[in-house]
């Protein structure tokens, strides 16, 4: 038997809500302003660096039906943020003072079943984030849909601009979500990252991960046997 994608609420269990409540919280705490941080290199020494293993230890419910091994490693400079939601696996951010400056926040969704299906089902998740992230930021645009890479792996990609703050006090919000299947397509993570104009590193969407330190982490990902 073939599987079928999931209804139509399947990001219910991606912690994608949990995620806007994170990026509305961001936003604020960057009007504080902030020393900005050294930034890490995809060569940085592995002794400046944690590395993070999900495990299925203490997973319970749609975490642990969806559970996936993976493993990444971000600079210690950085802070595991507790989840007491317990709605995603692992977020983690670059902040100074409590101000964040970068953040990676690592969900699941339900895959298709297979690499084929999944590239029919993409367009459809990342119009229902896109229907969430609305609800929070009435100018939210989408700016990029396709295909990415994230190390040897091949997901599928979603980005967002925004705006938050006073007419005078604009400050442009950046989200960039991917969705990461394993090398069978039967399991998947969402990528969720957020970023905003008055990080000095980002000034689009499209620098979220590519720039700043979060491309040393999305470089070190990998899912785990």
């Amino acid at each position: 038997m073939t599987a079928t994608p999931k209804s139509p609420w399947v990001l219910a269990g991606c912690g994608c809500l949990s995620f806007i409540l994170a990026l509305i919280l961001f936003v604020a705490a960057y009007f504080a302003g902030g020393s900005h941080l050294p930034s890490l290199t995809s060569g940085s020494s592995t002794d400046d660096t944690v590395v993070y293993r999900n495990t299925r230890e203490g997973r319970t419910g749609k975490l642990a039906e969806n559970y996936t091994a993976f493993e990444f490693r971000y600079p210690k400079t950085w802070v595991l943020k507790p989840d007491p939601d317990a709605a995603n696996f692992v977020t983690v951010e670059r902040a100074v003072d409590g101000k964040t400056y970068e953040n990676l926040n690592v969900g699941y969704f339900s895959t298709a079943g297979s690499t084929e299906k999944n590239q029919l089902l993409y367009p459809t998740l990342i119009a229902q984030f896109q229907s969430q992230f609305e609800q929070q930021f009435h100018d939210l645009k989408k700016v990029g849909e396709g295909a990415t890479k994230v190390g040897a792996y091949d997901g599928w990609e979603g980005l967002f601009t925004s705006t938050t703050g006073d007419d005078d006090k604009k400050v442009n919000v950046y989200t960039r979500v991917i969705l990461l299947p394993n090398a069978d397509g039967t399991k998947g993570v969402t990528l969720l990252m957020m970023g905003s104009s008055l990080c000095p590193d980002l000034s689009a969407a499209e620098d979220l991960g590519k720039k700043g330190e979060l491309p040393a982490v999305l470089d070190s990902f990998k899912f785990a046997e």
